[in-house]
């Protein structure tokens, strides 16, 4: 039985300090001995199940202080965990728990139901398939399977990336080492902010600091408030550190956050390219920095580095962390690349995950032999373009391929052409970025037979919303009569953002009857789109994305007072019904 570095050092915090705070989500908070006391209840729940290692438990929950201890529970199983968003489609949510899990955790409001989280609903396990076979009884080993993350996939499939807990505890041990640094955070209590969904393999790097005796601060749900709630969140629970992709830091920035008047002394940030104006807002002598790269297929993060300040040209992703070999090859020979020259990137060592559940031909393709390691080491194709920087460490040049990232989530487009092409009405399909706006707009174009105009388009939208998590659903689906191509016979995608645009709809010339309110609601929506906006707009024909909306919604606050919440502004769908809701919101 190898250690489990999370649990083991919780169990040990719990014995030393058994009051340390722990967990808080919302109101209900646990301490280390609570903690503790909740994940072994529910792990003997569990083992009264048959679970052991090579068990996936899916955990369908909702945000807040059940996932994790659920989390803690099924590790001290020695099993998998695999977080399923609640909020995905149900045919998703169906698909991964048939393809991967063997046992699901649910809440249950039925009496007799296990109780977790203090002021949370209870949960229940239920069994989906046998148990795996097993040499032994005697716990998890390195090499037995940690947590399950799904990813896009090209097909139209999400691939269940699976890591195992030699992988883990790796990167639990960079960031242990990291904190141990007098320069990184310091003496003084240890407060983490979890923003992102447990859907995203970037949460687990908080959750993994309670093995540092952290206080993990369940951010609330960004589709039920707006920034302001994690700003009042950071503020209220004197977080000390940061985790998150840029555009949640462009989000908070942009709403008010002030970072030299918070108690914040750590920001990790990755997923994306780093934008210089984040860095130059965070980075200062009271607040480290670190920049973040790597796949989901290793492990969080396969890179790090400190960034002192903006002055960089292109984004930097920091050295390898211990235990990840980075390589850079010029070609499928594998030909080293030279210092400073743009080559593929991949990624070696402790790090590489086990590979894509039930597709081995996939995870044969993606997991190649690692000329640079021992026998029968594997490396990671990422798929990125990078380069050797002069003064150390590696700049992230882009994708050789069509996988995107939008707001830190991986897309593979052809996944949603996939979904889009198994409309009835398409018979051709394709999506694309559309960069010429204020952020990047996730467009899908499509050729097909039958009605035509925005209640046809708008039937489209739903058909991929009920098999795409919110994140990959295109912000504009547009029919065309015909698909461009080039000489060569690709489709044409230049000729398509030109042909496709956000709508531009006419301001109307009278604008006399409008209230102060309707005034201010479309000039806000004007200024954040970089787009002409009336009364009646449909909003998301005007291209509109979720960080816009909260941005949006961040601007309302600020201008009129009154806070809506994301939830409720996605219903609204029209200028004019937004305008009411604030109204009602006002009166309430």
């Amino acid at each position: 039985m190898t250690e489990m570095i999370l649990t083991d050092r919780i169990n040990d915090i719990a014995a030393r300090e058994p009051h340390r705070s722990a967990l808080r989500a919302g109101e209900a908070t646990l301490d280390y001995a609570g903690l503790t006391a909740a994940a072994t209840g529910l792990r003997d729940l569990l083992r009264a199940h048959g679970v052991g290692p090579e068990d996936v438990v899916a955990t369908v929950l909702p945000r807040g202080g059940n996932p994790i201890i659920a989390m803690l529970a099924v590790w001290m199983c020695g099993a998998a965990y695999m977080p399923v968003d609640a909020k995905w489609p149900e045919a998703r949510r169906r698909l991964v728990i048939d393809r991967s899990a063997t046992v699901v955790l649910e809440e249950s409001a039925e009496a007799g139901a296990h109780p977790g989280m203090p002021g949370e609903a209870g949960l229940r396990v239920r069994r989906t398939a046998a148990a795996p076979e097993r040499a032994n009884d005697g716990g998890a080993t390195e090499r037995n399977l940690a947590y399950v993350i799904h990813t896009s996939g090209s097909t139209g499939t999400p691939l269940a990336v699976g890591v195992e807990f030699g992988s883990m505890h790796n990167y639990a041990r960079y960031l242990l080492d990291l904190l141990a640094q007098p320069d990184v955070h310091g003496d003084g209590d240890l407060r983490v902010l979890l923003s992102a969904d447990l859907s995203f393999d970037a949460s687990l790097r908080p959750v993994l600091l309670l093995a540092a005796g952290a206080e993990l601060v369940v951010a609330p749900d960004l589709t039920e408030g707006s920034w302001q709630d994690h700003i009042d969140c950071i503020a209220a629970h004197r977080v000390t550190v940061l985790s998150g992709v840029p555009s949640w830091y462009s989000g908070v920035l942009s709403a008010g956050f002030v970072p030299a008047d918070s108690a914040v002394r750590l920001a990790f940030i990755g997923g994306e390219a780093v934008p210089n104006g984040v860095v130059r807002r965070l980075a200062s002598d009271r607040c480290a920095v670190v920049v973040q790269y790597g796949p989901t297929e290793t492990t969080v993060a396969a890179t790090g580095g400190r960034l002192l300040n903006d002055g960089f040209l292109e984004a930097p992703i920091g050295e390898g962390v211990p235990g990840a070999r980075i390589s850079l090859y010029q070609d499928a020979g594998f030909a080293p690349a030279a210092d400073g020259q743009p080559a593929y990137l991949y990624v070696g060592g402790a790090g590489v995950a086990r590979g894509y559940l039930h597709d081995p031909a996939l995870t044969a393709e993606r997991f190649v032999p690692d000329p640079s390691g021992p026998p029968g080491s594997r490396m990671f194709r990422t798929g990125d373009l990078g380069k050797k920087l002069p003064q150390g460490g590696y700049s992230f040049l882009g994708r050789t391929d069509d996988q995107v990232k939008i707001g830190g989530r991986r897309i593979e487009l052809s996944e949603i052409s996939s979904v889009l092409n198994r409309h009835p009405a398409v018979t051709q399909s394709v999506a694309f970025v559309h960069r010429d706006s204020a952020h990047p707009l996730l467009v899908a174009c499509y050729v097909g037979a039958g009605a035509d105009g925005p209640e046809a388009e708008a039937g489209i939208r739903e058909h991929l919303a009920g098999e795409l998590p919110s994140y990959a659903v295109p912000v504009l689906v547009r029919r065309v009569d015909a698909l461009p191509v080039t000489e060569r016979g690709k489709v044409d995608v230049a000729a398509l953002a030109r042909l496709v645009k956000p709508a531009e709809a006419e301001v109307a010339e009278d604008e006399s009857d409008l209230t102060d309110v309707e005034r201010t609601v479309i000039a806000i929506v004007r200024k954040t789109l970089d787009a002409p906006c009336s009364i009646d707009d449909e909003l998301f024909s005007l291209g509109l994305t979720s960080l816009d909306s909260l941005n949006i919604l961040a601007q309302i606050r600020e201008e009129l007072g009154v806070r809506v919440r994301l939830r409720d502004f996605f219903q609204a769908r029209t200028t004019r019904n937004l305008c009411k809701l604030i109204g009602t919101v006002n009166r309430g």
